[in-house]
C-alpha cells in the first residue's frame, strides 16, 4: 500500500524573480509501506528538494503531497502534525542534538506529542533499541559520545516519534564501513521490515542502494528518470551512466560479461548475488 505520494508536484526557487529556477517538474511518485526506497541521482537532479516537500517543509507550487489517502495541506495549520507522522533525519544530524541527557533528547518529540511519562519511556528504550544505542548510555551527556553513537541518538529522536514514514538523507555520510552497514541496515532495513512502516532513503552510493533498498527512484533534472525495483534499476547500467550517475562496481563487470554472451541471472547488482549468480552459470556450462 502507498502510505505516502507525490502527484503531479512541481517546485520552484526564487519564483517570481530573475533568479528563478524549476527544482521539480510534474514529478508524480509512490512510497509503500514496509519497504525501503532509494532516491538517487546526480547533484541538482532534485533529491533535496523532493525530500523536503515530503513532510511540509516546502509547499508544492503544484500538485498535491497525499500522506493516507489525504492532501497533507488541505489543513495547513495542522502541518506540524504531518511532520510527527513523516519522520525526517537530515544530513549530519547530530549537530541537532541539545539536551543534558541522551534519554531526554530521544524524548523530546514524544514530550511535544504529550504523551504520558509511562509511554515516553517505552518509546526512549524501543528507540535507543533500534540504533542500537546501549542503555547506559542514555543518562550521559551527548556531548560525551561518539561521533558513530551521537549519529544513532539522533536517529533515535526521530524513530521516538514512531512515524509512518521515515526519510533519511545521506544518514551514513562519513561512517567508516562498519558504522554504514550498522545504521543502513540495522535502522533502516530493520525498522521498515519490524514496524511495516515506509523508509525513504537519500545517499550518493550506489553500493548502498543496491544491498539495503527494495526499490530506487532515479532522478534527473528535476524528473522521475525511472523507478522500479532494485534488480530492474541496476540492470541497465549504462543507462543510469548516461545521466551521469555511477553504479555498482560489480554491475559493470555483469555488464560486461553479458556484452560478451556470459548473462548471469539473479542479484548482479551485489557482491554476494554476482557470486552465487555466477557460481550458477559455471555449475550450468561445465
Amino acid at each position: 500500500m502507498k502510505i505516502l505520494e507525490l502527484r503531479d508536484v512541481s517546485y520552484s526557487y526564487s519564483k517570481g524573480t530573475p533568479f528563478e529556477k524549476k527544482a521539480l517538474d510534474s514529478v508524480s511518485v509512490g512510497f509503500e509501506s514496509g519497504r525501503v526506497t532509494g532516491i538517487i541521482g546526480h547533484t541538482g537532479s532534485g533529491k533535496s528538494t523532493l525530500v523536503n516537500l515530503l513532510n511540509g517543509l516546502y509547499r508544492p507550487d503544484a500538485g498535491e503531497v497525499i500522506l493516507d489517502g489525504k492532501n497533507i495541506w488541505d489543513e495547513p495549520k495542522k502541518i506540524s502534525a504531518v511532520r510527527f507522522r513523516v519522520g525526517l533525519v537530515m544530513q549530519y544530524p547530530e549537530y541537532q542534538l541539545f539536551d543534558e541527557t541522551v534519554r531526554s533528547d530521544i524524548a523530546y518529540a514524544p514530550r511535544n506529542l504529550k504523551l504520558g511519562k509511562e509511554e515516553i519511556e517505552r518509546r526512549v528504550r524501543a528507540a535507543a533499541d533500534f540504533a542500537g544505542l546501549d542503555d547506559t548510555l542514555l543518562d550521559r551527556s551527548p556531548f560525551e559520545l561518539s561521533g558513530g553513537q551521537k549519529r544513532r541518538a539522533a536517529i533515535a529522536g526521530v524513530l521516538a516519534m514512531e512515524p509512518d514514514v521515515l526519510v533519511l538523507d545521506e544518514p551514513a555520510a562519513g561512517l567508516d564501513p562498519r558504522g554504514r552497514r550498522e545504521i543502513l541496515g540495522g535502522i533502516c532495513k530493520r525498522y521498515a521490515k519490524e514496524r511495516g512502516i515506509s523508509v525513504i532513503l537519500v545517499s550518493h552510493s550506489m553500493e548502498d542502494m543496491a544491498s539495503y533498498c527494495d526499490d530506487v527512484v532515479v532522478m534527473n533534472n528535476g524528473k522521475i528518470h525511472r523507478c522500479g525495483e532494485v534488480c530492474e534499476i541496476f540492470k541497465e547500467a549504462e543507462e543510469l551512466e548516461k545521466i551521469g550517475l555511477d553504479v555498482p562496481q560489480i554491475s559493470k563487470i555483469a555488464s560486461k560479461l553479458a556484452a560478451e554472451g556470459i548473462t548471469l541471472t539473479g542479484e548482479t547488482y551485489t557482491v554476494d548475488g554476482f557470486v552465487a549468480a555466477f557460481r550458477k552459470y559455471t555449475e550450468g556450462v561445465m
